[in-house]
């Protein structure tokens, strides 16, 4: 029994981390809306430090993984929908390297991967979008295909080797030197054909609230919470007490350096968490729009 407890709450950490270049991702202005014909190629460089793992009590042991990404993320807002809703497209491709030391509390060799990631193709439409009182709601499809590079004798790997989706709600008011960006997603996730394992869905609420010092300066707060709704699956057996929570608070940079070019700094710390990753996470994101 405790061998399975093990394996499963290795299962869940590496599955987890296989998220990070997708998760988790907003900054201040991202759900505003653009003209039909925009396009905008958004650029990620990600580090996480995740130096322990949780079980369902919140007890901590010992990970000791590092995940280095860039993530390339064109989008395209192609054009709208009786002359009102505006649709795009847009795509997730992380390149990762994970890494994982020996000293860990599931006895899992030290392990180095790098290589393309999971990627990800979403089409977007806006639901309501007000340019006077820079309002805006639109939904998100994302499908993840299983490109990652994965075998199961490696202790760390960088595909989750299955289809997973997320579905997400954004809403985004900037009224002023004030704004609010805020999306609600829900983590879908089939089973991997090789380790038999289905991770749990998840309902994930993530926001950043954010003020204009200046023209071109903005300063954000961000949280996220991150909660499973089912019970975890080893060879299709539920396992108990396996849906994982996490709570994350953290700061965020915006600047614009022209009107077409912007850069963002952002740092995640998980305050709480239960079957689930403990650590940090930084990023610098560049947007360039054409």
């Amino acid at each position: 029994m405790k061998k399975r407890f093990w394996a499963a709450m290795l299962s869940l950490a590496i599955l987890s981390c296989t998220t990070l270049a997708a998760a988790d991702v907003i900054d201040p202005l991202d759900n505003g809306s653009a003209p039909p014909g925009l396009f905008a190629l958004v650029t990620y460089f990600g580090q996480d430090n995740i130096p322990e793992v949780t079980d369902q009590d919140g007890n901590e042991y010992d990970f000791g993984l590092k995940a280095s990404s860039m993530v390339i993320r064109p989008v395209y807002f192609i054009g709208q929908v009786a002359n009102k809703f505006t649709y795009g497209l847009n795509a997730i491709i992380p390149t990762v390297h994970l890494s994982l030391d020996s000293d860990n509390a599931f006895g899992a060799p030290s392990s180095n991967e790098f290589g393309l990631g999971d990627i990800g193709i979403s089409p977007f439409i806006f639901l309501y979008e007000n340019f006077d009182s820079q309002l805006f709601l639109s939904f998100w499809e994302f499908a993840f295909l299983p490109t990652g590079d994965y075998d199961k004798n490696n202790a760390v790997n960088i595909g989750r080797d299955t289809y997973w989706f997320q579905h997400q709600l954004a809403f985004g008011w900037y009224p002023g030197k004030f704004g609010i960006d805020a999306n609600l997603n829900y983590f879908q996730y089939t089973e991997s054909d090789e380790l038999n394992y289905e991770e749990s869905d998840a309902v994930e609420v993530e926001t950043v609230v954010h003020y204009a010092l200046t023209d071109n300066f903005r300063v954000g707060l961000n949280a996220a919470y991150w909660i499973g709704v089912e019970g975890a699956k080893d060879n299709g057996v539920t396992i108990p007490d396996s849906e994982p929570m996490s709570f994350k608070l953290g700061l965020n940079l915006y600047y614009m350096m022209s009107e077409s070019f912007s850069v963002g700094f952002r740092w995640m710390h998980t305050v709480d968490s239960e079957n689930s990753t403990m650590g940090d996470s930084a990023y610098i994101k560049l947007a360039y729009v054409f």
